[in-house]
């Protein structure tokens, strides 16, 4: 007597899926605007379900939790992936987007806005937000309006100016410009990109601060 074998589920080899889907993804609309970056997370975890679902090891590590442990598991990973693709840090906060690189910048030249500062010496110095303030990594850039309006931007110069003399008593700021530093990613050779430009846009004075 014999007895037919339960054939094991097939599925096609992730080579087969993830050229496609990347081609899918990228090439045509509207999956074009998703960032690289997303896609690539997208494939990750595409591979990590298949682990989860079909690789012995990991199959057994699942089913050997207790049930209320497994759901418990599953929301979590589940509330970290639908957070990460909302791309919007602030209102899921913990479960934030992955951004390393969201964006590629094409504009030439690429332009940045800064705090400069001039000591009552006349030292000339940068006034970094993660220098003075460690426990702050600053996300957006200062020419984000969205996220820097005129009277953040006051407020920040005054922060960052009064953090400093903390630190540097003997020489306190008096001045800080706010300037937008322009540098030329393809530049004449008569040029260097070693000096970018720079213009001002406003100034602050401190020079009655205590």
């Amino acid at each position: 007597m014999t007895t037919s074998e339960e054939k094991p589920l097939w599925l096609p080899p992730i080579s087969l899926v993830i050229v496609p889907l990347c081609v899918v993804m990228v090439s045509f609309s509207p999956w074009r605007f998703i960032p690289f970056n997303v896609t690539g997370q997208a494939l990750l975890l595409f591979i990590m379900l298949r682990a989860f679902c079909y690789w012995p090891p990991m199959v057994r590590w699942v089913k050997s939790m207790p049930v209320f442990h497994r759901a418990m598991f599953a929301l979590l990973i589940g509330s970290m992936i639908v957070g990460h693709y909302t791309l919007d840090s602030r209102t899921f906060y913990p479960y934030v987007s992955w951004f390393i690189f969201p964006t590629v910048r094409e504009d030439d030249p690429v332009t940045c806005r800064e705090f400069i500062a001039t000591t009552a010496g006349g030292k000339k110095v940068r006034l970094i937000v993660e220098q003075l303030f460690p426990s702050i990594v600053q996300i957006y850039p200062l020419d984000d309006p969205k996220q820097y309006t005129p009277a953040q931007l006051d407020h920040l110069a005054a922060a960052l100016a009064t953090a400093y003399n903390r630190r540097h008593a003997d020489d306190p700021v008096r001045q800080v410009d706010l300037v937008v530093m322009a540098v030329k990613l393809h530049p004449p050779a008569a040029e260097s990109r070693a000096e970018p430009s720079c213009q001002l846009l406003k100034r602050y004075d401190f020079s009655s601060d205590r």
